[in-house]
């Protein structure tokens, strides 16, 4: 006779699998934050996600649960791991997203359309790669094409011609870069990597929710 104090198994692995999900994305938002600057220890800082970043969140969550990327448990739980998802997503494009200016502007509205190819795709692969292919283009023009354009783009002052200053101005409409330590870029690398294990862990769906399709293809059958 089984334990009416026992409760179910399968469910018991679901909450421990939204978890140590939660836990992840807790821990990719905790670091994402983290900023070191290239000089000085006084603007060592934790900074939240702006306002572009948690829309782009927001929508790349909503992308990714319309394709079954991602899955929600019943209940409260399943409402706290989407806000947590939403965050972690935010946090993502917050360590992805260059600095404010046109570029961001020009890669966000990329970012954008992405999502809606993330939305358009017919199986997860197709969603994932979609993903993916979004996330490569942002960190290659975050981590490598805006830091040369920052070094190389300046202008030297001549006498009373303020060559250099005119470049700065010029070169912070396009971004706004602050060169930061590898030690900051490496704790953002690893904030995407946190994200990706999550996401990886909650791939495979419930056994729960696999098992509902089951039930419901026997019981139209037998009819």
């Amino acid at each position: 006779m089984a334990d009416p104090l026992a409760g179910d198994p399968v469910r018991d692995a679901e909450r421990q699998r939204a978890l140590g999900v939660c836990l992840l994305l807790a821990a990719a938002l905790l670091v994402g934050g983290l900023d070191l600057p290239a000089r000085g220890y006084e603007s060592f800082r934790y900074a939240m996600f702006g306002f572009t970043s948690g829309l782009l969140g927001i929508l790349f969550t909503f992308a990714l649960v319309s394709r079954e990327v991602l899955w929600r448990p019943a209940g409260w739980i399943g409402v706290v791991l989407l806000v947590y998802w939403a965050a972690a997503t935010a946090m993502l494009f917050r360590v992805l997203l260059p600095p404010p200016g046109l570029v961001q502007v020009g890669l966000a509205v990329v970012a954008a359309v992405g999502a809606g190819v993330i939305v358009s795709r017919r199986d997860r692969e197709g969603a994932v790669l979609a993903l993916g292919t979004v996330t490569v283009i942002l960190a290659v023009i975050r981590f490598a094409l805006v830091p040369v354009f920052w070094a190389r783009s300046g202008l030297p002052n001549w006498g009373p011609v303020r060559l250099g200053a005119s470049a700065d101005a010029v070169r912070d409409f396009f971004v706004a870069f602050a060169p930061e330590r590898p030690a900051s870029q490496a704790l953002h690398f690893l904030a995407v990597v946190l994200w990706v294990v999550a996401l990886w862990l909650q791939w495979e769906p419930p056994a729960a929710a696999a098992r509902e399709p089951d039930a419901h293809s026997l019981s139209a059958g037998g009819k």
